[in-house]
This record gives C-alpha cells, structure tokens and sequence, in this order.
C-alpha cells in the first residue's frame, strides 16, 4: 500500500491512501470514506482501534481490485470530514470535496488505467452522506454506491439527480447517533430523513420494482443483540438494485465478525452486529454493476 500519497485541489494539499495489483490495468476501482472524526489511517486499521473498514484491504488483494482511502479535511470543531450536503451540520469543512473525488479518480485513471465503468464508493456516517453527495453530483463516474449508518439529509443544498445508480443502505433500527426513523442526529449534526424515506427515494429514481426480495441472516452470535434482514428491489433501469441491509437492534456501527469493537465504544454508538462481515456484503453487491 502507498500511504500518504497527495494531489494539490483549490491550493490544499490533500492525501490519500491507495492499494493496488501489480496490473492495475481495467481494474475496479472502490473508494472508501472514513467518518466524522475518523482517518484515512483510521480506515486502514492504523492504531489500536477495530474498525471494520480495514477488511476492504484483504477482500482486494484476493480479488485484484483498487482500494483508495481519501482523508478528509479538519473543520471547524478540529475533527476530520467531509462537506456533504447537509446545510445545517456545524462541524463539517468547507473544502470542495466533490472537486477533490472527481480530480482523484482522474488521476487514479491516468496512473493506473482502472476500469472507468467500475468505479464504486462506500463510506461510513459523514463518509455515506458524502457518499450519497457524489452520486447525486457525479453519478456518471460511479457504478453503484454503499452507504452505512446513515441516510439522505433533509436540509441539502446539493441538486437531485436522475441519473440511474444502484444504491445500498446499511443502516441499524436503534442507532443513538442517527435516528433509523429520521430526526435530528446528536451533536447538531443535522437532521435525516428516514431510511424508509431514503431507500424510497432511490427505488423511484432507479424505477425498480417496489415489493423486495427478503432474506434472513442467520443469528450466527446470539449474544450481539442483534439480526440482519435483507431487502432486495430488483428490476430497475440498466439493471439497477436498490438494497437495504436492515440491522435489527443494531447501533451506529459496522457490522464485523472480526473487527469487533469494545463494549466501551458500544455504550456510545450502540450495539454491533456480528453475523455479517460489512465489506463482503458491499463487495457481492458493487462486483457486477457496471456503468
């Protein structure tokens, strides 16, 4: 992996994490957000915290694709994140980071020829509501998109697409941070609509049949407190899905069966499942969509 590489947007040097096969040529191409307050480090599992996000790692290196880990820019509370559309979320930077996504996939594109057809992106929190910002701003560069414990904002400034992209929502039913039903998200972060909402929005845009397909996990640890439902909406436009991963009882956290946070950590965010590994589920779903 290359660490720290960087790429000079509106006079701010940003950095960014990249692993890559040793033919990177028509490769795919997924980029990965971290959270408020998290890293690009954070994201590759430097430190002594878990985090389910560093599984991407070892997923690409079996399946000879691109991992990109985009850091985020410090704002004005001093943690790292991302300016997503949401017009009432203090703490958020002020830089340009669609800007900063488009000029890094160009620049990916020109250094290692990745597959522009199959270009995906995930993140985490901040990092889905940037997420769900490119595939409203960029839709054209990206195959399909994951977004994980979080939903569209209900106060945004950025302009609704049309544009057909396959969707997947990761979202717990008892998240203490981002309310599963909508609602005001702590710290005055904002306010979402509800997955409900959300999952909606996208089963119109991409015009997918509106009655899912449902699978139930199995309740591989009986002692997470949790379960996984599966919501599959099939049939839309250009072969388009819109998928809700549904984590019952499950908290502002990414479901691991390796990367287990500590109980500490889950009296604020609340419980993580671990029946599902996160990163497998998206990758099952991001592999065969193509732009």
């Amino acid at each position: 992996m290359k660490l720290d590489e960087t790429i000079s947007v509106d006079g701010i040097l940003r950095t960014f994490h990249i692993q890559h096969p040793q033919d990177s040529k028509n490769k795919p191409l997924v980029v990965l957000l971290h959270g408020h307050g998290g890293s690009s480090d954070q994201s590759i599992g430097e430190g002594l915290g878990k985090n389910p996000q560093k599984i991407w790692l070892k997923i690409a290196q079996e399946q000879e694709f691109i991992v990109v880990v985009p850091n985020g820019e410090l704002g004005p509370e001093e943690s790292r994140g991302w300016n997503d559309c949401r017009t009432d979320a203090i703490g958020n930077p002020s830089t340009d980071d669609v800007k900063f996504i488009t000029n890094l996939l160009e620049k990916i594109e020109q250094e290692y020829s990745h597959d522009k057809g199959r270009v995906y992106i995930t993140g985490i929190s901040n990092g889905a509501l940037m997420t769900q910002r490119l595939a409203e701003e960029i839709p054209e560069k990206i195959a399909a998109f994951a977004s994980v414990v979080n939903s569209l904002p209900e106060n945004s400034i950025c302009i609704e697409s049309d544009e057909v992209i396959s969707a997947l929502y990761m979202n717990g039913t008892v998240d203490p941070l981002v309310p599963y039903g909508g609602g005001q998200i702590s710290s005055n972060r904002g306010i979402v609509k509800s997955t409900d909402e959300s999952i909606l929005y996208w089963i119109q845009r991409n015009q997918t049949d509106t009655t899912p397909i449902i699978e139930k996990f199995d309740n591989i640890n009986i002692d997470d407190n949790s379960t996984v439902e599966k919501a599959t909406y099939k049939n839309g436009l250009n072969n388009s899905e819109v998928i809700l991963y549904k984590i019952i009882g499950g908290g502002h956290t990414e479901p691991s069966k390796s990367e287990k946070y500590s109980q500490i950590y889950k009296t604020i965010v609340g419980e993580q499942n671990e029946d599902i590994e996160m990163a497998e589920e998206i990758w099952k779903f991001f592999k065969d969509k193509i732009k």
